[in-house]
């Protein structure tokens, strides 16, 4: 299956999405620190669901290293959140984004220490 044709390459697309338009928006401070962390880390992401999907050797380590940018994303957004950089309804948005993301992530990673 092409990448871009899987569910987790599209949720973390929009995602990718969605922290353009929220760095453009985030206050100046956050906005070139925290703002430019959360664009690349999703483009980490997309690259290694590319890598993943085309690759047999190196799959268990980019899902691993997949969950680590989700990981990562996560902490941010809640700090930001804390620091009231946005609203609590985008907050929620952000959240179900990335909470789909990890479960895909995860259930492929489970799938993969299965087929041993």
């Amino acid at each position: 299956m092409n990448s871009e044709e899987l569910p987790i390459f599209k949720a973390s697309y929009d995602l990718l999405e969605k922290m353009m338009e929220l760095s453009k928006e985030l206050p100046k401070f956050f906005r070139y620190t925290i703002g430019t962390r959360l664009v690349d880390l999703c483009l980490d992401m997309l690259g290694q669901i590319y890598r993943a999907n085309m690759s047999r050797d190196n799959r268990r380590k980019e899902l691993e290293e997949l969950i680590v940018c989700y990981r990562q994303l996560q902490m941010l957004l809640r700090v930001c959140y804390r620091q009231k950089a946005f609203s609590s309804g985008r907050y929620a948005v952000y959240i179900q984004l990335l909470d789909s993301i990890g479960r895909q992530a995860t259930a492929w990673k489970n799938k993969m220490d299965n087929e041993k």
